[in-house]
């Protein structure tokens, strides 16, 4: 379970927000669930969430809710989501230990990222998180220890990322301690590619103004190839992944790039990916 078990059941707006942050994080939950988590009566937790759903905030289903999705791009990314769940929450945990607390981070979109934010959205570590991301900076806002910037810009409805010259000129007023990204292919040479270019432009402006940049990439990146290429391998300080081809390993050992190989962990309860 996650951090919110600490939150008052007794008190109704810290307990519709810990509920809020509960769907946000995890997409849904049972009443069963929920009662536990918040410490309150099964009574209680359906009133909460009838209100919330007369809000427009969530969708009722049978014995629980889950988040309202209105866009087919929600949809298709839950579907993306799904694939290879315990390689990214993997990697998304070895992530984690390369953060420390008060750092101002940059994260682009894709789902291995959104594996990072859901750990990040249930942690008690205070940071800056500055994501091209919608969806991705929604989960986040439910941890009120992160303060989060969302990049301004034009919306691909896609992935739900912002890009664009609004986009790049936001991120270069920032100064990151730490750029966690992931990528649509990564080759020994090239290293981070992507299929679009405003995916491109985001990475590359992300790695340019932060002290540090890691990609995170689960082993089908390796044999996946892309147009465009943002971030050299040359100019990455290291990599998290959860398999990677000997070739790819011994190419960046050259380059002293960090290579961080996630075991594979049991999935968390009722997480996703």
């Amino acid at each position: 379970m996650s951090d919110v078990q600490t939150a008052p059941g007794r008190n109704p707006i810290a307990r519709r927000r810990a509920l809020r942050r509960e769907l946000a994080v995890r997409g849904s939950v049972s009443v069963a669930e929920l009662s536990q988590v918040l410490g309150a009566s099964a009574a209680t937790v359906r009133r909460d969430l009838e209100a919330l759903s007369r809000e427009g905030l969530l969708e009722r289903s049978y014995g629980g809710a889950a988040v309202r999705s209105t866009r087919p791009a929600e949809e298709a990314l839950a579907v993306r989501a799904q694939r290879y769940v315990e390689e990214k929450a993997a990697v998304a945990q070895a992530a984690m230990a390369l953060i420390e607390p008060g750092n101002t981070l940059f994260l682009n979109d894709g789902s291995t990222v959104m594996a990072l934010a859901q750990e990040l959205a249930t942690s008690e570590i205070e940071l800056f998180v500055v994501t091209s991301a919608v969806n991705i900076a929604h989960v986040l806002v439910a941890n009120p220890r992160i303060t989060v910037c969302l990049l301004g810009g034009f919306v691909r409805s896609t992935s739900l990322a912002t890009g664009g010259q609004f986009a790049e000129a936001m991120i270069d007023q920032f100064n990151a301690d730490l750029a966690l990204l992931s990528c649509d292919a990564f080759g020994a040479a090239e290293g981070m590619s992507f299929m679009h270019a405003d995916d491109a432009a985001v990475a590359r402006r992300m790695r340019a103004r932060a002290k540090r940049a890691i990609a995170l990439a689960i082993h089908p990146k390796f044999s996946a190839s892309a147009r465009i290429t943002a971030v050299p391998a040359a100019n990455i300080d290291g990599v998290v992944t959860d398999r990677m081809p000997p070739d790819v390993r011994q190419s960046l050992a050259q380059h002293q790039i960090k290579i961080v190989e996630a075991r594979r962990a049991p999935q968390r309860p009722n997480r996703h990916g």
